[in-house]
Formats: structure tokens, sequence, C-alpha cells
């Protein structure tokens, strides 16, 4: 497969700082100003790949910040949100058109961002992936930035968070073969921050939830798995399972 520029580019940068940094070890030990200035030109590559249209760039990206991830070495900076967040909303509110079409309508890529949001955590992840629930229109991507949320948590903003799951099913509820997996989805996840505590301010927020949970297990569109998995879920909350 013909590589695209970019990517050729990202190959010959990373080929000169692996060969400046392969010279410089046998003079001297690395300074900081040298692992700041590798992170920076590693952002930067990143951002050039997310920011590409081709599809194998973008993914690429994201391949590279989740080994980063598992491997400890990512910085949750600003500039690493940006690129998640340019990702996650690839084709959506993200979007690049030629002759009026959108070009860069990657729903793969939006699903694979907010996985990873998942993983990194905290509040700006978690706005993040709400943005994912509001404007996205791809059951697949919806499933996963749904499960994502029930990873991260509350973090203090459990109304608002329930509330973009709850809106979300509802959306889906409303097609004629809602889609098994965002179901099974939303329930796991509200599973996962009852079980982290989660509270309600709005005692109607928690009257929809709990409605829609019993909806799921008793609407027939839905798998017995997941008609089961709401039963399940109700009587956690009811203390009698």
């Amino acid at each position: 497969m013909k590589k695209s520029f970019v990517t050729a580019l990202v190959l010959l940068v990373l080929m000169g700082v692996a060969a400046h940094a392969q010279t410089g070890s046998q003079d001297r030990p690395a300074t900081i100003e040298d692992v700041f200035l590798r992170q920076q030109i590693e952002m930067q590559i990143l951002a050039s790949q997310a920011r590409s249209t081709d599809y194998e760039n973008k993914l690429l990206a994201l391949e590279t910040i989740r080994k980063m991830h598992d491997n400890g070495t990512l910085q949750t900076s600003p500039e690493t949100f940006q690129i998640v967040q340019l990702l996650a909303t690839e084709g959506t509110s993200n979007q690049v058109r030629q002759a009026g079409r959108v070009i860069n309508n990657y729903p793969v890529v939006r699903k694979e961002a907010a996985a990873l949001l998942g993983d990194i955590g905290g509040r700006e992840a978690q706005q993040v992936l709400l943005t994912v629930i509001r404007d996205d229109p791809e059951p697949m991507v919806l499933a996963e930035a749904v499960y994502a949320l029930g990873k991260v948590g509350p973090q203090g903003n459990s109304d608002m968070v329930v509330s973009h799951i709850v809106h979300a099913l509802i959306r889906e509820n409303a097609r004629v073969s809602p889609d098994n997996n965002l179901a099974l989805a939303t329930l796991l996840s509200l599973q996962r921050l009852f079980e982290a505590g989660m509270e309600f301010e709005d005692p109607g927020q928690l009257r929809d939830t709990v409605g829609l949970i019993i909806d799921i297990s008793t609407n027939y569109r839905y798998i017995t798995m997941v008609r089961d998995r709401a039963r399940h879920l109700l009587a956690q909350l009811t203390n009698t399972d």
C-alpha cells in the first residue's frame, strides 16, 4: 500500500530523532531538555497524524497514544486531550468537506478514541465523552462512549453524566430495531456508576433512569441477555439480589 505523505514525513522525523538521540547518547546522558524536546516532537507528530484526512494515520495516532498510556509514558496534557478529542469527533463536530461532502467520517476512529478516553479517565476525558454522546449518530460509537463514561466515573457530575446516557438510549429506543450493544453498554455503565457511589441531586433524574431500566427489562425488541441484565440491575438497586 502506498504510504501517504504524512506517514512518510512521520517516519523521516522519527528516524532523525532516533539518530540524534543515538549520537547524543554517545557523548552524554539525556538531559531534561532532551526528554522535553522528544515529547514535544512526539506530540507534533501525533497532532499531524490526527489532522490528516488519511484514515490509517488517525488509527496510527490512536495506537501510539494507547501504547504510551499502557506503558505509563503518556502525559495527560491539554495537547493530548486536544488530539484525542479531535479523533473522537472525527466526522461529527470535526468535519472536513470536499465539494460539500464530508470526507473524514470515520466511526471506527471515533469508537477507538472513546475507548481510549475511558482508559485515560479524569474530568477532561469525561467532558469529551459527553460531547460524543450528545453529537454522534452511530450506535457503535455511542455504545463505546457510554461504556467509557462508566469507567471514568461520576467525577462530581452525576446528573449530567446520567442525563446524557439516558437520553442517548431514549433516542435509540425510538428506532424500530434498537441497538442491543448500546442498551447493554448503558446498563453496564449505570451499574459501574451506581457501584461507584453515584448520588442524584435531582430526584427526577433518578426516576427517569429507573424507568429506562424497567423499559429495557420488558422490551422484547431487545435480546434476552439485555433484558436479563436490566432485571439484574434493578434487583441490585432494590437490594433483592
